[in-house]
């Protein structure tokens, strides 16, 4: 290999010689060897400049090389995938597994018209096997489904070239999604193979675009059903985001989402005042919520937003454990921040320091307080308070470098805190408030953080400070029981669901009319479309176990169990028995039915 002597050579050369050098006298002893088999850094030092050089290109190259390889490994392996998949959907067809329209428990409608059309033939279980199988979501599994599916039966020529490494998953997904709008069979596949031949080394975008180009040369009236069929996915999406954000989606016609996005621009405009440092985005952001959350400004009835907050009480006097909204995880000071907004404490005025409450660990876990929050639009004023916002004495805010080294600070607004902390704890009365019902005290086991017991200041009075619930002969659970139920589990116990408690039906684990009793034992929560599965699916059975789970046993004899998930810690985490003293009783997530 001849190399030309330039100046940019020299130099690169020369960085490669120095980091080779210095890396060999600070760190290296003896030979190392970058790849089994190829050079190592020793090496590179006693060698001519050129052959440095060359050794780099053609070693990476060779890594490059492997990568590739493995790439076409993953294409066929996800070729395999597929088909497995289109021909376990035949083992669960519809009419053998589902109820047929109109029978009681049957799909409704609306979730008949949701599912994919190449699925309709499918049982809407399947979804849910492959769900739980795979560890996906529920709209993952069914996506993929879709795509072996599609794939298996309208599109086996672009199948074969994935599982022969000819193109990538990408490319067969942008294949999947554009060619079944040509409805003639015939054409299709003359479509298909005149793309796989002339895929080259396109990448999916330049796919998808030549796919259009073939699809509406092929049938002009192609674009219609993809709107259509675009217009009938419409929705608007909830996805968890960090630090303190979630992304809102909508998802809608092209005009009528460009029209939103025009208004949204508009009122970002009309509010714009000067010394308003937030930016176009915000405004709109801002904008937004204040059209959602105060319609009644705007000349539209309005409506009453629902929040379940959980925080310990240590969070709420100025700890760094997190809370949840609505099941999931924020920071503490995002926690403080909406109870600030939303005049549940009192916004600090003054530099705080994080002192827990009692000032020492006495090894249990604090109680935590669990409110149900109404009609929480952006309040108004300069003292109002985003999550995020700057406040006073932010430098020695909770958490900040200063009030960690200075945990011995005692200043009045600590004591402010906590009584605001015991006053929203005694609250008797919800009129006038952002709450929906009084404060839920949380006992949690100290080793597993499985909740015990839910009570609150009034239980308390009366005398009754653990505030279990028991057993009822009624079908349905009181009040203090459906409380208790919903905030133990804290989203549906189907495996990866996510559905919140409030959205939920109380379920017996042992069915009522088989001698199930109505108490937390046998109680768990199951949105509306699990405990059908749960009912009416054939070859599916939830067992309770102990310790508070829930076993799931799928067609084929597969089990997955679920627990609820311990405050504190990460989810779905079962009871830890390793920790228990020896000798003593496994602990169990509910407690003893009277």
């Amino acid at each position: 290999m001849q190399w030309s002597d330039s100046l940019v050579e020299s130099r690169l050369l020369r960085g490669v010689l120095d980091q080779a050098a210095a890396h060999a006298r600070h760190r290296l002893r003896t030979p190392v060897t970058v790849v089994p088999g190829h050079t190592s850094f020793r090496d590179l030092t006693t060698e001519r400049a050129p052959t440095v050089l060359g050794r780099l290109i053609d070693d990476g190259a060779a890594l490059l090389d492997v990568a590739v390889a493995a790439h076409h490994a993953s294409g066929r392996a996800a070729a395999r995938q597929l088909r497995a998949l289109a021909e376990f959907t035949r083992h669960r067809p519809a009419g053998s597994f589902d109820r047929a329209p109109g029978e009681p428990g049957a799909a409704s409608a609306a979730s008949r018209a949701a599912r994919p059309e190449v699925l309709t033939a499918v049982s809407e279980w399947a979804v849910d096997e492959v769900a739980t199988r795979l560890h996906l979501t529920g709209h993952a599994a069914q996506d993929l489904l879709a795509l072996a599916v599609t794939l298996d039966e309208q599109l086996p020529a672009t199948l074969t070239a994935l599982e022969e490494g000819r193109i990538g998953r990408r490319h067969a997904e942008v294949l999947a999604e554009l060619l079944p709008l040509l409805t003639d069979p015939a054409v299709r596949s003359q479509v298909e193979a005149r793309l796989l031949a002339r895929v080259g080394s396109k990448t999916p975008s330049q796919l998808r675009v030549a796919a259009r180009r073939a699809v509406l040369s092929a049938d002009a009236n192609a674009a219609l059903r993809r709107a259509a069929a675009a217009v009938r996915e419409r929705g608007v999406r909830l996805y968890p985001g960090k630090d303190g954000t979630d992304t809102l989606s909508l998802a809608h016609a092209s005009p009528v989402a460009r029209a939103c996005y025009d208004a949204l621009e508009r009122y970002a405009e009309a509010c714009r005042t000067e010394g308003d440092s937030r930016t176009k985005q915000q405004r709109m952001a801002d904008c937004l919520a204040d059209l959602v959350l105060r319609p009644g400004e705007h000349g539209l009835p309005p409506v009453q937003a629902q929040l379940t907050i959980t925080a310990a009480a240590a969070t709420l006097l100025g700890g760094d454990e997190p809370g949840e909204v609505d099941g999931e995880p924020l920071p503490a000071e995002v926690i403080r921040e909406i109870a600030y907004a939303l005049g549940l404490l009192p916004r600090p005025t003054v530099a705080t320091s994080s002192i827990s409450p009692g000032g020492t660990d006495t090894g249990a876990v604090p109680p935590s307080a669990d409110t149900q929050t109404e009609g929480v639009p952006r309040p108004r004023g300069a003292d109002a308070g985003y999550a995020g916002t700057r406040r006073d004495g932010a430098v020695d805010a909770p958490g900040s470098d200063r009030a960690a080294a200075d945990p011995e600070d005692t200043s009045s607004s600590v004591e402010e805190r906590r009584a605001a902390v015991a006053d929203l704890l005694l609250a008797r009365r919800v009129t006038g408030t952002t709450l929906a019902a009084r404060p839920q005290v949380a006992v949690t086991h100290p080793l597993t953080g499985a909740l015990l017991a839910l009570t609150d200041a009034t239980a308390i009075r009366r005398g009754d400070p653990i505030g279990r619930p028991g057993r009822t002969l009624a079908y349905r659970a009181d009040a203090a029981m459906d409380r208790f139920v919903r905030a133990r589990d804290r989203r549906c116990r189907f495996p990866g669901c996510r559905a919140r408690p409030r959205r939920c039906d109380l379920d017996h684990q042992v069915p009522y009319d088989r001698g199930g009793p109505t108490s937390p034992c046998n109680l768990c929560c199951l949105c509306e479309y699990h405990h059908r599965l749960k009912t009416l699916a054939p070859g599916w059975a939830m067992t309770p176990v102990a310790g508070g789970g829930v076993r799931w046993t799928l067609p084929g004899g597969h089990q997955v169990t679920t627990h609820p998930p311990a405050y504190g810690t990460d989810d779905d985490q079962p009871p830890d028995r390793s920790t228990a003293p020896a000798g003593s009783t496994p602990h169990t997530a509910d407690p003893p039915p009277f």
